[in-house]
């Protein structure tokens, strides 16, 4: 985590969260960190990926925020585009960027040009790296039944989060430019046919994000559409993997619905009930 400091600039600070299990643990924590005064420590005595960002943006005072992992590097150059861009654009409450590995390679297959979360490409994603935050009153909390450490989902968290900022009201924005650099471009969405909880989450995402008809639907059609590769697989073999993936997308969409976020109240679900084209989903 130190390897992440900058020099000490009066604009920015450090909000440090991290969870424990043991009191141990928190005399493991780095000295420069206690020693600093742009850093402010947060220990939380929890499990979750989401719940560990909620204790961070909770502890944040300042008009806006970067979530960052310990392996993720900035510039000062970099902090300063953050900020003239809020500064350009106080309408955009949520401004994603474009990460690339310490080789100069993309994380993703970006677009060159700029644009609002409505109107985003087809098959557009965005993970916390990417994201900066102005820190408004009615941003959203990550949803702590997905994310590492959540146990069921272990992915989908952003997608859910910005999902919901969408529908909350805030403005959401895309910018072809680079916010940080990281050591490995591996995503945990990348292991969909290896991971059985990769695929709960997408399914879970489904849910979250469209009616629950067309949720349905598109856990069909990415069941049968998925790319399967390697030559020596029989059909019997192919056709388990694609019931394997229809099955475990369908546990995630039935899990978010016997656990709501909150007990006894159900999850707020988009009802987008317009006709289904199945070849045009993503």
């Amino acid at each position: 985590m130190p390897g992440i400091l900058l020099e000490a600039r009066e604009d920015v600070c450090y909000v440090v969260s991290f969870q424990y299990t043991d009191d141990m643990f928190l005399e493991m924590v780095p000295e420069v960190l206690k020693t600093r005064e742009d850093v402010v420590l947060l220990p939380f005595p929890s499990t979750g990926l989401s719940a560990n960002r909620n204790n961070a943006m909770r502890g944040c005072a300042t008009p806006l925020a970067i979530i960052a992992d310990d392996d993720v590097r900035y510039t000062n150059e970099q902090l300063d585009m953050v900020i003239k861009t809020y500064n350009e654009h106080p309408e955009v409450d949520i401004a994603c960027f474009q990460v690339f590995s310490e080789e100069g390679k993309p994380f993703k297959n970006y677009a060159d040009f700029d644009f609002d979360y409505a109107h985003q490409p087809r098959g557009t994603y965005f993970s916390s790296l990417e994201m900066t935050f102005r820190l408004v009153q009615n941003m959203p909390s990550f949803d702590t039944r997905f994310g590492l450490g959540a146990g069921y989902l272990s992915c989908g968290e952003e997608e859910v989060f910005l999902n919901q900022a969408y529908r909350y009201g805030l403005h959401v924005h895309y910018y072809p430019q680079q916010l940080c650099t990281i050591p490995s471009l591996e995503t945990t969405g990348s292991r969909f046919l290896e991971d059985k909880r990769v695929r709960r989450s997408k399914g879970a995402v489904f849910y979250m994000l469209y009616s629950t008809p067309s949720a349905f639907v598109r856990i069909i059609k990415s069941a049968l559409c998925i790319k399967i590769e390697g030559k020596e697989l029989t059909c019997w073999n192919r056709l388990r993997l694609r019931w394997n993936c229809f099955r475990d997308m369908f546990d995630g969409f039935m899990y978010v619905i016997k656990h709501p976020l909150n007990d006894s109240v159900a999850d707020e679900i988009p009802l987008d009930f317009q006709p289904i084209d199945i070849w045009k989903m993503p």
